[in-house]
């Protein structure tokens, strides 16, 4: 009897499934492992020849236009001390507190090494015409730089474009303009939900039942977080997205949508990816459904949530989680500010943060021991590692420290 074609199917038959075994590993590998992003199109030229490396890192896949600075041989009309304006559109929440609370301790530092004279706040609450004429109002009197978080990413362009003709540099928070002849200072919101995905990814070893839970659907951040989420989650087949829910940026909206979720649908979950400050109220819906608590990610970590995962790292709970932290952001924006204003020559028109990784292994570096899973504050990074003098130099033609 002749063996060989039982053989060669046998051979055939190991062969394929060696290479669907081989095909099956590689996306597993492709979901765990961080895949390279690119940098802008239509800014990546720019950003390679302006910036280091390391500069370079926060710009991937970043979402708002990067120009030419104008401000690259600007000189303030006078010498210090400067007067600085605060132009804010609305300070209802723990985020905006922390930062308005960092500006005027930065303030407050400056005033005694005689570089600023003094802080002129404004609050629209939310209404972007209020907004314009407060800051319309500062350029008239004659402020020297402005710190802004504008209501609108293209209603304020033509009141900063006052400004600049009025040789008053304009740096915005968190919330970047459209115009050219604004400075935006940002976190990469499509980083944050790059890593926070990649990170869950790896904690359910890539296979797995999630939910997702995103802020405000339309708006420019919470596209920007789930664009970056789905980068990753388009390398894993084995991780099924089972309902994606919408959080408003709320734990409160954020645990009546889950809990109404979990009470209509009794498929298990092994995970949860939240893209904001909803961390509390995915865990008290888990709870109250009477489900097992599984990784939920930490979009952007408040105290409760820092303490909710010291608490109970000992019961193996493990997280991880990314950060667009107000009182670095701000004391980014003031340390920007102040090198503008001394000339030092800014590139390009975004100095945008690379987003950390937080992990249950760097969690105690953010935690701190008075926060109670019942604080209502904001946890910032460990000091120094938002984005550091060193990278910060990378920005500027010519860096120089600022005084101490």
């Amino acid at each position: 009897m002749d063996f060989r074609p039982s053989i060669v199917k046998a051979v055939v038959l190991a062969g394929g499934l060696s290479l669907l075994a081989g095909a099956a590993w590689a996306q597993s590998d492709t979901c765990t492992t961080s895949q390279p992003g690119a940098l802008p199109a239509d800014s990546a030229a720019l950003l390679q020849k302006a910036l280091p490396p390391e500069a370079q890192a926060g710009f991937e896949g970043y979402g708002s236009p990067v120009v030419a600075s104008p401000y690259v041989d600007f000189k303030p009309p006078h010498e210090k001390p400067w007067v600085i304006g605060y132009n804010n559109s609305f300070s209802g929440n723990a985020w905006r507190a922390a930062a308005l609370a960092e500006l005027q301790k930065d303030v407050g530092a400056y005033k005694k090494l005689g570089l600023v004279k003094d802080l002129v706040i404004t609050d629209s609450n939310g209404d972007t015409p209020t907004q314009i004429q407060q800051m319309r109002s500062m350029i008239q009197k004659g402020v020297d730089v402005i710190i802004s978080i504008p209501g609108s990413p293209t209603a304020m362009n033509g009141v900063i474009d006052e400004a600049y003709r009025a040789g008053i540099p304009v740096i915005t928070l968190a919330a970047p303009v459209t115009t050219p002849n604004a400075i935006n200072e940002d976190t990469n919101g499509y980083l944050i939900g790059k890593t926070m995905a990649l990170g869950l990814a790896q904690l359910l070893d890539g296979k797995g039942n999630i939910l997702t839970v995103e802020g405000i659907p339309g708006t420019s951040g919470s596209q920007l977080i789930q664009a970056g989420g789905q980068a990753v989650f388009k390398n894993c087949p084995d991780i099924r997205v089972v309902a994606d829910l919408v959080g408003q940026w709320s734990e409160s909206a954020a645990q009546t949508a889950v809990l109404q979720q979990l009470s209509t649908n009794p498929t298990k979950i092994d995970g949860v990816w939240q893209q904001g400050s909803m961390f509390m109220g995915v865990v008290k819906a888990l709870q109250q459904a009477g489900r097992p608590m599984v990784p939920v990610t930490v979009g952007n970590p408040n105290q409760n949530s820092l303490a909710y995962g010291h608490d109970n790292a000992s019961q193996g709970f493990k997280t991880v989680g990314s950060s667009n932290a107000p009182a670095a952001g701000m004391n980014l924006a003031f340390r920007v500010a102040m090198r503008v204003m001394m000339g030092q020559g800014l590139k390009v028109s975004n100095v945008v943060v690379r987003p950390p990784l937080i992990t249950a292994d760097t969690l105690d570096q953010w935690w701190k021991p008075e926060f109670t899973q019942d604080s209502t504050g904001v946890g910032e990074p460990p000091a120094g590692t938002w984005m550091p003098d060193s990278v910060l130099d990378g920005y500027f033609t010519h860096p120089a420290p600022l005084p101490q």
